[in-house]
């Protein structure tokens, strides 16, 4: 794979940093969190899983990250730093961990994407996301009917996706928990799991039986993991195909939710079955083809897949 330079960071104040992924974008988007410590290499691998994102989807839009580092007596004036700071590009931002609904009024109000995805509690959005899931799940398996399905994760989450998957047909297991453990011990055909970059390792993933595993958020399944579940008969499918149905939504100018969820469902479950028989995988298959489209407007290829 050809190689690019580091990927730039541009620190609007002294508390924070944007990473944008690719250049000559004029458009980027990514998540925004605060902490006391952000840390760059995380910013990035979430940039890069949006780059992939937006490639999957035929868009000439970089992914990026926002990182907040200040105490939390600081927490307030940072953010409110951060969004009265100039930006030289047209940047959307998910509110990530540590940030809440308003906190960025200059920036939402500049915002290039679809107003419907900046709803306070995030419905819209985990609607297409809940989506999505379902329509790569049906796409891998050539339908959901009679497959039993456990979610992984925190409420509204679980409730969204087990709803969503509910409707298609299949049999949503009801757990005591939702952790991972759980999930896994109930031996389900499809484990829908999303809630940490990096929560199923080669451990956890060497325990579990022939299965397919959805994401429903960025990059839940580390690079060992992913090739342990494969020697097991496990799939994992692409996260930055399975969660795109906000991407979808974010560069069309309709309002209507349920028409935009019909039309992420069905280019989600599209791209899954162009990939699904990959010899090498859905994850690498679709990968590749994300980096088909990066090469008809990047000189380079960013270095580095998706992958926790």
């Amino acid at each position: 794979m050809r190689q690019t330079a580091a990927v730039p960071v541009v620190r609007p104040t002294s508390d924070s940093f944007v990473v944008v992924d690719l250049e000559g974008a004029d458009r980027c988007d990514g998540v925004v969190r605060w902490a006391k410590k952000i840390l760059l290499d995380g910013a990035r691998s979430l940039a890069r899983s949006r780059t992939y994102a937006w490639a999957s989807i035929g868009e000439q839009i970089s992914g990026a990250s926002v990182g907040i580092s200040a105490p939390p007596e600081d927490r307030d004036e940072a953010i409110a730093a951060f969004d009265r700071a100039p930006c030289e590009f047209a940047l959307g931002l998910d509110i990530g961990k540590g940030v809440n609904p308003g906190d960025l009024p200059v920036r939402t109000a500049a915002d290039w994407r679809n107003p419907l995805l900046n709803d306070d509690d995030g419905a819209a959005r985990l609607a297409l996301v809940s989506a999505g899931a379902v329509a790569a799940a049906a796409a891998q398996l050539g339908g959901l009917h009679d497959s039993t399905v456990a979610v992984e994760g925190p409420p509204p989450a679980i409730n969204a996706l087990g709803t969503a998957f509910a409707g298609s047909g299949a049999e949503v297991l009801e757990l005591d928990e939702h952790s991972l453990s759980a999930v896994i011990a109930a031996r389900p055909d499809v484990l829908v799991l999303g809630s940490a970059v990096g929560l199923l390792d080669h451990v956890g993933a060497a325990t579990i039986e022939p299965a397919v595993i959805v994401p429903w958020g960025p990059m839940p399944v580390t690079t060992r993991a992913v090739a342990v579940a494969r020697r097991n008969g496990v799939e994992v499918l692409p996260d930055f195909v399975t969660t795109v149905g906000p991407l979808i939504a974010a560069v069309d100018s309709s309002t209507d939710l349920v028409g935009l969820i019909d039309v992420a469902g069905q280019r989600i479950g599209g791209i899954i079955e162009e990939v699904r028989d990959h010899p090498e995988g859905p994850l690498v298959g679709a990968a590749i083809r994300a980096e088909e489209f990066l090469s008809t407007w990047q000189a380079q290829l960013p270095f580095g897949r998706p992958i926790a």
